[in-house]
């Protein structure tokens, strides 16, 4: 019986010790400069590294004008830009705006569609990074009941 007991204290001892050398450090009760726990679009530039973006007409937003909810709101976006590499979705008026982002190899198409969750009504902004160059495009879809719970 002490052989089972000395092995549940070691798994145990052993599975905490990972778990604490994988965890991210918190600085002021948030976790520190990760991109999907940003609480503003400036965070998310910040902790992504972005700097200037390019305003491209290359990449077409497909999203309604209107959404009666907010928890599920169709977005279709193609980027027709040679090379993309990556493809961020952020929703601006979310309390964590980054929504997704995709890595591409060189034979990924750049098209994506989902069904994304808006708090509010808010610009969805679309950021492809092709040949280094950080490319931007917006859309702004009107709310009409929200999709997030507070808190």
């Amino acid at each position: 019986m002490n052989d089972r007991r000395d092995f549940l204290r070691l798994a145990t001892a052993a599975s905490l010790a990972r778990l604490l050398a994988n965890a991210e450090p918190v600085l002021s009760g948030e976790r520190a400069a990760h991109p999907f726990a940003a609480g503003s679009p400036e965070s998310v530039y910040a902790a992504l590294g972005l700097a200037a973006l390019v305003e491209s007409t290359a990449i077409v937003i497909h999203a309604p004008d209107v959404a009666e909810n907010g928890a599920q709101v169709p977005l279709e976006v193609t980027v027709r830009l040679p090379r993309v590499q990556r493809i961020l979705l952020i929703a601006e008026g979310n309390r964590f705006p980054l929504l997704a982002d995709i890595r591409l190899n060189e034979r990924s198409k750049p098209w994506l569609e989902a069904k994304v969750k808006l708090a509010e009504s808010s610009r969805i902004r679309v950021i492809a990074e092709a040949d280094g160059r950080l490319h931007t495009a917006t859309r702004d879809v009107r709310v009409i009941v929200g999709g997030c719970l507070p808190g």
